[in-house]
């Protein structure tokens, strides 16, 4: 069999939803509930792919052919065309709050707030993890000075990968997923400015930072990719384009029949298997016009609006933060680079069948005690820092009052 088979994706996909179900119903997690049913479970399979692309990127990796392009376009298009969906998956549901709001507005102190909570704390616990691992391989010894250590760690803080205390390369910890990040805090800090051209109203104590925070991040994708990224941006356009035609009855009756699921599945197979990215014009087209159908509510033969579909997509955040670690820790450590890299092809993709087990059940855990308390906690801290704005702007107007002032009031 060949490393890029495609025999064991159906059966490890089957796998991982099956102990998606039993680890889902175990720990109280339950399908998402709202208006986009099939976009909710488009987003778990999007995860689950770059898990698929990132172990087959390991195969040959542990078979001395380095971390490149695997010699398959389906492979491949597994981990940048997901990335790519999940742009056009935060544009989409971003772009709708902003197009519902146009007559009662935004409160951007909700909206920011949220998104912190909602990335922020699992992200954060990787970052302990992953330091945590460069601890153990360099022995817990400072191997480089401390302030290169600090503004390494800034970095990694600020979506930037960099290699910590001269561990190379650090990235290979968590497949280093975290430049999408920086893609979506900048979409995340530019909706204040795109709500303008909506006529939706943002004062000047939004705009400026969010002004800073889109130069930052914008600084931060060029570190990344020194040549520009502006091909990565496009899919926002797509998504943006998918909230506009959502609203129209008509396109969302057109697209609901098992036809255009079959048109999905076409489009979507011609570009994952005539080109070799997905980050060119006309795939991208295609891709695009099969998103809007998804996101106007064709659920492809229903497979996208499955409770156990749902279930998957609410631990997706977990799923592509974690998995590369559920991989370097199970070759590192578990099996060891050397006799992982001995299994033949068959034996190879049963140890990821296995891994696929673990990375459900580590996600639904890392989602259950760290992703949804978090989310939970969104509506207690917004209040609170909304009284703390308040109690300091009070502050800082309040007029002080003289003393002869004081004397004069008590007579």
């Amino acid at each position: 069999m060949s490393p890029v088979s495609l025999l064991p994706i159906l059966p490890i996909i089957l796998i991982a939803l099956a102990t998606m179900k039993l680890t889902g119903k175990a720990l109280g997690i339950k399908p998402a509930e709202g208006r986009f049913a099939s976009i909710d479970g488009l987003r778990g399979y999007m995860a689950f792919f770059v898990f698929l692309h990132h172990s087959c990127l390991w195969y040959f990796l542990l078979h001395g052919y380095g971390w490149g392009h695997p010699p398959s376009y389906i492979y491949e298009h597994f981990g940048p065309t997901s990335v790519c969906i999940f742009f056009m998956i935060t544009s989409f549901l971003f772009f709708s709050k902003l197009l519902d709001a146009r007559d009662k507005g935004i409160d951007w102190l909700k909206l920011y707030v949220s998104r912190f909570l909602r990335i922020m704390p699992l992200y954060a616990a990787t970052m302990l993890l992953l330091y945590f691992i460069v601890g153990i391989l360099t022995h817990f010894t400072l191997q480089e000075p401390l302030n290169v250590l600090l503004i390494k760690t800034l970095k990694w803080f600020t979506f930037i990968q960099a290699d910590v205390n001269a561990l190379v390369p650090t990235w290979l910890i968590n497949a280093g997923v975290v430049w999408s990040l920086a893609f979506e805090w900048a979409f995340y800090c530019s909706l204040p400015f795109i709500s303008l051209l909506l006529r939706i109203k943002a004062s000047i104590n939004v705009l400026i930072p969010a002004l800073g925070m889109v130069i930052f991040f914008i600084w931060a994708i060029a570190e990344f990719y020194p040549g520009g990224g502006f091909m990565r941006a496009v899919p926002f356009l797509s998504g943006m384009l998918a909230a506009i035609l959502v609203r129209d009855n008509k396109i969302r009756a057109l697209v609901a029949g098992p036809f255009v699921s079959v048109l999905i599945i076409v489009l979507v197979g011609i570009v994952v298997t005539l080109f070799p990215t997905v980050y060119a014009f006309y795939p991208l087209l295609l891709m695009t016009i099969a998103f809007i159908a998804i996101a106007c509510g064709n659920d492809v033969f229903g497979i996208l609006t499955l409770s156990i579909s749902r279930m998957l997509g609410q631990i997706s955040y977990s799923i592509y933060l974690l998995h590369g670690f559920v991989l370097f820790i199970a070759f590192r450590w578990a099996w060891g680079f050397k006799n992982i890299g001995q299994l033949s092809v068959l034996q190879y993709w049963m140890a990821i069948a296995a891994l696929a087990m673990v990375l459900v059940i580590v996600s639904s855990l890392s989602y259950r005690f760290i992703e949804r308390p978090s989310q939970d906690a969104a509506p207690g801290v917004v209040k609170k820092v909304r009284l703390w704005l308040a109690g300091s702007v009070s502050f800082t107007k309040r007029k002080p009052v003289l003393p002869s002032q004081d004397i004069l009031r008590k007579r």
